[in-house]
């Protein structure tokens, strides 16, 4: 496989964000209050058909794309453990998207004209 260019590179970083925030407003629209977000781990399951298509992208970069966006305020880090009926567990950290991020989901939407 051939080494990305810087543009190309930011580019792919760019595709893991929305796909994160895609990820996360998904699973704020399908769960019921007061449990809401998901763990890392969970956000990692749900992103595995994602990293196929996307060869070279996997956890790490999920991880990093969660640092950027929470330190933008683009999502919001939850850890007040609660147990999920619907998951059969207690929850530990999770994350939820914020107002900000799904205003921004919304933009890139609008000027790409299309979900990828």
């Amino acid at each position: 496989m051939r080494a990305l260019s810087a543009e190309e590179s930011a580019y792919r970083f760019h595709e893991t964000l929305m796909e994160v925030l895609k990820r996360l407003n998904q699973a704020e629209e399908e769960r019921s209050p007061p449990v809401q977000g998901m763990e890392l781990i969970e956000l990692e399951r749900v992103m595995r058909l994602f990293w196929a298509l996307h060869p070279g992208d996997d956890e790490a970069s999920a991880e990093a794309a969660l640092r950027l966006l929470l330190e933008n305020g683009l999502v919001r880090e939850r850890d007040d453990p609660q147990y999920a009926w619907d998951r059969k567990r207690t929850l530990g950290t999770r994350y939820t998207i914020t107002t900000l991020g799904k205003s921004y989901l919304v933009r890139q939407i609008e000027e790409t004209e299309r979900i990828r």
